[in-house]
């Protein structure tokens, strides 16, 4: 598995996202301050950055935050699973909590799991790549951005379980996007075991999993070390009681080092030392020694009766057919979507000349009596069938394998 460095233009165009020129320089948000979509916020030491970013497939505005060198690579996003459809979106503080708004009326409270109870509150980001709200009277901690990670391990963040024994345990896990372009919740989830704290685990959205890694005392062992020699991961494991255990590491030797839980199902690790930036995409498998690829987690046989193969009809649904709403993303998103439940028989692409996305839950018998002629494209699980026999199969979505800069 070699370590490499590809150039930044392979990453912008890959990930078709775009972000807005700054115009706000300072790191806190206070009461009388409204973010506007143009605008971010900088660390202290120029490090992060937290604003808009907007997906150029499907236009969704999402809160981020990203490395200030290199806006391309965002470690958090706040919203998603309430994407801004424009760029209207509007962040600011309200009776205490970070109020995320658009012109729409959407209203979503980031820090829903621990809201304020005092108005007087600040939002600071912090060199580290950490958000965090603050009560301004006693300087104590609302809510951190640390606690709710997306798909991005940064140092200093605490991946675990709190509160195992009370009435509210939380888990800080990550999951992967999507897709590159598309950072909702994907299939991919990286956590810690909760019958073996000390063991992390990937699980895979249709409910497959993988041990990754385990503490032996003194490091975290990931299953594609080499475990007669020492990482230099810097890994802590920390078990407090029976209520909290968590991990969490430092850069170590290097100026600064992450995770990320990829797309893919492969867990990619960045590092930045002398003004470079490496990385490694380590494909989670269960005999990686062995190099045996036919067990890894990324390529593991469906569990769906149909299978994970679509075969393509031209057509398109009646204007009359709802089966849940249409969602705007594009064709491999769709299919990511579709794949994850056994249920989805079949998705739309496009419709009406535009490209979008709806899922069909029905059978697929049913489905053939309904699509229309039309320049719409219909994607359904297994061998599509007609009244002339006759359908052909798609050509495999391929993503973005390569290993990047941020």
């Amino acid at each position: 598995m070699a370590m490499f460095l590809l150039p930044l233009i392979i990453y912008l165009t890959s990930f078709s996202i775009f972000f807005p020129s700054p115009s706000h320089a300072a790191d806190t948000l206070t009461p009388s301050d409204t973010l506007r979509d143009n605008q971010t916020l900088v660390s202290a030491g120029g490090v992060f950055e937290l604003g808009f970013f907007s997906d150029l497939i499907s236009g969704n505005h999402y809160l981020g935050i990203w490395f200030k060198a290199d806006a391309a690579k965002v470690v958090w996003v706040g919203n998603r699973e309430a994407a801004i459809l424009d760029s209207s979106g509007v962040l600011q503080i309200r009776s205490g909590n970070l109020l995320l708004s658009d012109r729409r009326q959407l209203q979503v409270i980031v820090n829903s799991a621990n809201v304020a109870s005092s108005p007087n509150t600040t939002a600071t980001l912090l060199d580290t790549g950490n958000f965090v709200l603050k009560e301004v009277d006693t300087d104590t901690v609302i809510w951190q951005s640390f606690d709710v990670p997306s798909d991005t391990y940064l140092p200093g963040m605490k991946l675990g379980l709190f509160g195992q024994n009370t009435t509210q345990p939380s888990f800080h896990f990550l999951v992967s996007w999507v897709s590159p372009q598309n950072p909702a919740r994907g299939l991919f989830t990286l956590t810690l075991d909760q019958a073996n704290s000390t063991k992390m685990v990937v699980w895979r959205g249709d409910g497959r999993h993988m041990d990754i890694a385990f503490w032996d005392g003194h490091n975290l062992r990931f299953i594609f070390d080499n475990t007669s020699s020492k990482n230099d991961y810097n890994f802590s494991y920390h078990s407090i009681g029976e209520e909290d255990a968590y991990y969490t590491f430092s850069k170590g030797r290097y100026d600064l080092m992450w995770f990320v839980m990829a797309s893919t199902g492969d867990l990619d690790q960045f590092f930045l030392l002398d003004g470079n930036i490496w990385s490694i995409s380590h494909r989670l498998c269960e005999d990686f020694a062995g190099g045996n690829t036919g067990k890894c987690l990324s390529s593991l046989p469906s569990m769906c009766e149909n299978g994970d193969s679509f075969s393509v009809m031209n057509g398109s649904l009646p204007s009359t057919f709802n089966s849940g709403g249409w969602i705007n993303m594009g064709t491999s998103d769709c299919e990511t979507l579709c794949k994850s439940n056994c249920s989805c028989t079949a998705f739309v692409s496009v419709q009406n000349g535009q490209q979008v996305c709806q899922l069909y839950y029905q059978s697929r018998k049913d489905l053939l009596k309904i699509v229309e002629k039309g320049p719409g494209i219909v994607y359904i699980r297994g061998g599509a069938t007609s009244s002339s026999g006759k359908y052909k199969i798609i050509l495999k979505f391929y993503e973005f394998k390569g290993t990047i800069d941020f």
